[in-house]
């Protein structure tokens, strides 16, 4: 009887043990897992990052403003700022930010707009394609009324130097359904 209650003991020791190291395995990948999901976001975005130049273009009109943009990573990589800083034909000068982040509570990434030349803050939301190279852009200004949709846009990145942000703030196209495109932005990187 003895040697069999040892043996049922020492089956159960291993059992336990082996119970726990499942458990801990467990909770160490599911941690690993979870840390990888929260960094992971921004890492479709980080083609953004670097020096570039960009110019910026009405489509019908006369309008242009030309400068340089910078884009890294801040709050402990949390979010990526791009500062840029332009001319436009007429010598005015005007800087603005744009701070790029994913807000994990709603799940979509969103963007920040500040500049020295309007008043109002741009409010985005950014639905990104499944490589990241195509950016569906809502952007909206906070006003006395609320938050009101002002325009959309689309950047599509070319995988390596350049990205193309097309602003729809024109009339609605009766073939699209979208409003028309008023501004072309290309932006060249510098840094390569």
């Amino acid at each position: 009887m003895y040697p069999s209650t040892l043996a049922q003991k020492s089956a159960q020791i291993c059992l336990l043990f082996l119970g726990t190291l499942l458990t801990v395995l467990l909770t160490v990948v599911a941690f690993s897992s979870e840390a990888k999901e929260q960094k992971m976001p921004m890492e479709k975005l980080s083609w953004l990052l670097g020096e570039w130049t960009f110019e910026d273009a009405q489509v019908n009109g006369q309008y242009w403003e030309r400068g340089t943009r910078t884009c890294i990573l801040v709050l402990e990589n949390q979010y990526i700022q791009c500062e840029s800083k332009g001319i436009s034909n007429s010598g005015k000068e005007r800087s603005y930010y744009f701070i790029l982040g994913y807000n994990s509570m709603d799940k979509r990434y969103e963007m920040l707009g500040l500049t020295s030349s309007y008043p109002r803050q741009n409010l985005y939301i950014i639905t990104p394609s499944d490589d990241g190279h195509t950016l569906e852009i809502s952007n909206h200004f906070w006003t006395q009324e609320g938050i009101v949709k002002s325009n959309e846009a689309t950047i599509r990145y070319n995988g390596k130097d350049q990205y193309i942000w097309h602003i729809r703030n024109g009339e609605l196209d009766p073939t699209t359904g979208l409003k028309k495109v008023g501004f072309i932005d290309t932006v060249n990187r510098t840094d390569k």
